[in-house]
């Protein structure tokens, strides 16, 4: 616990009540876990603004055009599935504000547990044969630092409050599953009872999720745990069966039927509790003390009948439960969950650390929602919630601030050729910031001017004037959302008219671009004059030391860590190749990538990576997408392409559509490559 509040104080029980409240008389179910800095106020529904980004339609390149007229067919339902990127702890308040209170049948959440520097993140790339270790996004790890900055008191934090949100958007039938560590699962279920009510706990899920761990000084943690609650006294819940193993069926089946030959297990037919004597074959018997006979003597004389009954040597009763019959149901699913290992190879594995075997989400899923239901996952990950929800036709929405999971979910569901769903951001908003709790704004704003090399400005927060060219403006975006496009352009007027003769040009030094930002920026940016160049770099994580020291000599700060430039996209014009009636063949070509800064750990692996990629820069893609009729709003994704992990082969460069004659295309290509980057361009074809 936090050392603000020891874990043994020293005051008597009477005193501590003193502490967080005064002494009432002796109740029932009061207990609760007190840390020092657990939220006060239970979060409230916000309106805020979903931003679709893009629209999905799956249709993984394969070279067949046919593929793409299917594609198109395709619409998106009126209650889409959602892949949402941002902070789950804003994206749930804006659901309650859009009317999702009480909607959500099933929510499955698997919470980063693991401690300190571990943030459980895919921080491995491989480019050609080369695996490399890539710095982490800076917003991801100041949010991730933040979550277990304090210990298991900052977890909590953000923990608590997630759950009491998790409560409203529960339906009164539904349930919800926590996944934990053993490291962390005592605190967590004690918020559980809190939250959901103590009455309404229903398991604790064991799951061994790996074989033998030696360690040499205590026992080796194989486990996992998922608490199940439900939100009444009244849930979905459908028993899992699975197939028996050999030593349970040869050790329990151990009696055969002398007139069938069948093999049967011997069933007690008493329960606890005293209860009158029973006719068997005609004879008076007594059950054993303390119990009665399970079943009434109309319904003993019928198993008679039936030849439903056993009897041993000391002429006791049993109900025979044949194998044949036992078999074909399988064995109940009890609360230790054996069956289940992660996949060590196979197409499921996709490098994400904190990734579960999609047959443990099935098991979830089957038992506690129906076909057409709404699944959440509010910790993502790698996307095997939407992706099994998906296979058994369940409904889903699923969010991270991860970027990079957002990009791993979205190329599973292509690949699985899901149903149309839809990417967003969370717009806009304006809230307390939740990463720099321990420093000021100003002096946030201040100290990422100074290492950038500009000196800031006392009149216009997060703005300095870059120091070795006084025509450019620099600005530092706020540290709890995403640069936007509109936010670009208002900062480009705002630098051109600046202190009457205006700045040439506007550095944007921002965390992280919203997705879709490049073509947002130029379809905004669009015919209008009056506003400065812009150049868009990325916040690195090197900062996060500097910004935690205090009392830094700005002076020196200039040069100690380099700013990443938003990556260049060259696409070649679109080439119309052949054409059939009121129809032609159009292909479009990738023609050059490059990441000009490349977000390493180890810098000396640099030259090796710039030289492979001076050969082939489509070894730096991970994913590219296609929207051949862009409207200028919502991306619409229609073909994408995507780098092959285990085999380590590069994207084709080429994607090819057969387009209607007759009308004016714009023709929009997004990138993503092996960094988490991505890069936008549109290009014009006149069809007419």
């Amino acid at each position: 616990m936090s050392s603000e509040f020891p874990q043994t104080p020293d005051f008597t029980v009477q005193e501590e009540r003193l502490q967080y409240g005064a002494e009432k008389k002796k109740q029932r179910d009061t207990a609760r876990l007190i840390w020092a800095s657990k939220p006060r106020k239970e979060p409230s529904p916000k309106d805020l603004d979903f931003q679709t980004a893009e629209i999905v339609v799956p249709n993984k390149a394969t070279g067949d055009l046919r593929s793409f007229f299917e594609a198109e067919k395709k619409e998106i339902d009126t209650q889409p599935n959602r892949l949402i990127w941002g902070d789950n702890l804003l994206v749930m308040q804006a659901l309650l504000a859009q009317g999702y209170e009480g909607q959500i049948d099933l929510i499955y959440i698997d919470p980063p547990f693991n401690t300190g520097e571990n943030f459980n993140f895919p921080n491995e790339v491989t480019i050609g044969d080369q695996t490399f270790e890539k710095e982490m996004p800076m917003s991801e790890r100041l949010a991730y630092t933040d979550t277990w900055d304090r210990g298991i008191d900052s977890f909590l934090d953000m923990l608590y409050p997630r759950l009491q949100l998790m409560k409203k958007l529960l339906a009164n039938d539904g349930s919800i599953y926590v996944h934990i560590g053993p490291n962390i699962s005592h605190y967590v279920k004690i918020i559980m009872d809190e939250v959901f009510g103590n009455v309404n706990f229903l398991n604790e899920i064991v799951w061994q999720r790996t074989g033998a761990h030696n360690d040499a000084t205590k026992f080796g943690v194989v486990h996992d745990s998922i608490f199940i609650y439900s939100k009444s006294n009244s849930w979905n819940y459908y028993p899992v069966y699975i197939s028996h193993s050999e030593e349970h069926i040869n050790t329990r089946f151990n009696e055969i039927d002398e007139d069938t030959g069948r093999r049967f297990f011997a069933g007690p037919i008493t329960a606890p509790g005293s209860g009158p004597s029973r006719i068997f074959r005609g004879k008076l018997i007594a059950p054993p003390k303390g119990r009665h006979w399970s079943y009434t003597q109309e319904k003993i004389d019928e198993l008679e009948a039936k030849n439903l009954l056993y009897f041993s040597k000391t002429d006791t009763p049993y109900l025979k439960q044949y194998m044949d019959e036992y078999l074909e149901k399988g064995r109940r699913v009890q609360s230790i969950w054996t069956d289940i290992l992660p996949s060590k190879t196979g197409n499921e594995i996709l490098g994400y650390p904190t990734q579960k075997p999609e047959k443990l989400l099935e098991r979830i899923i089957k038992a506690s929602s129906n076909e057409g239901n709404l699944i959440a996952d509010f910790f993502c990950g790698s996307g095997t919630t939407a992706a099994v929800a998906e296979k058994l036709g369940r409904r889903w929405i699923t969010t991270d601030l991860s970027k990079t999971a957002i990009q791993v979910t979205r190329a599973r569901l292509v690949n699985q050729n899901a149903a149309p769903f839809q990417i967003q951001n969370l717009g806009n908003y304006q809230r307390q910031l939740i990463y720099m709790r321990d420093v000021k704004l100003k002096e946030m704003y201040n100290i990422i001017l100074k290492l950038y090399g500009a000196a800031p400005r006392e009149d216009m927060q997060g703005f300095g004037i870059k120091q070795d060219d006084k025509s450019t403006l620099v600005f530092v975006c706020e540290p709890d959302r995403p640069m936007t496009g509109r936010k670009a352009i208002d900062l480009a007027k705002q630098a051109y008219l600046a202190d009457g003769k205006g700045y040439k040009k506007i550095v944007i030094l921002a965390w992280d671009y919203e997705l879709d930002f490049d073509n947002d920026f130029e379809r905004l940016k669009a015919n209008k004059k009056e506003i400065a160049s812009c150049e868009f770099k990325v916040i690195p994580s090197d900062v996060l030391k500097y910004l935690r020291k205090t009392g830094v000599n700005g002076g020196s700060l200039a040069d100690k860590i380099t700013f990443y430039q938003k990556p260049y996209l060259r696409m070649g014009e679109p080439n119309v190749r052949q054409r059939y009636g009121d129809t032609v063949d159009v292909q479009i070509k990738m023609e050059q990538y490059v990441v000009l800064d490349i977000p390493l750990k180890d810098e000396e692996k640099r030259p090796e990576i710039e030289k492979m990629l001076a050969k082939n820069f489509a070894a730096l893609i991970d994913y590219w997408t296609v929207d051949w009729d862009y409207d200028g709003e919502v991306f619409r994704s229609t073909w994408q392409a995507m780098r092959d992990r285990k085999k380590g082969e590069p994207v084709p460069v080429v994607a090819d559509a057969s387009l209607k004659k007759g009308k004016k295309y714009t023709i929009a290509v997004r990138v993503v490559d092996v960094f988490g980057n991505d890069a936008s361009v549109t290009k014009e074809l006149n069809l007419r």
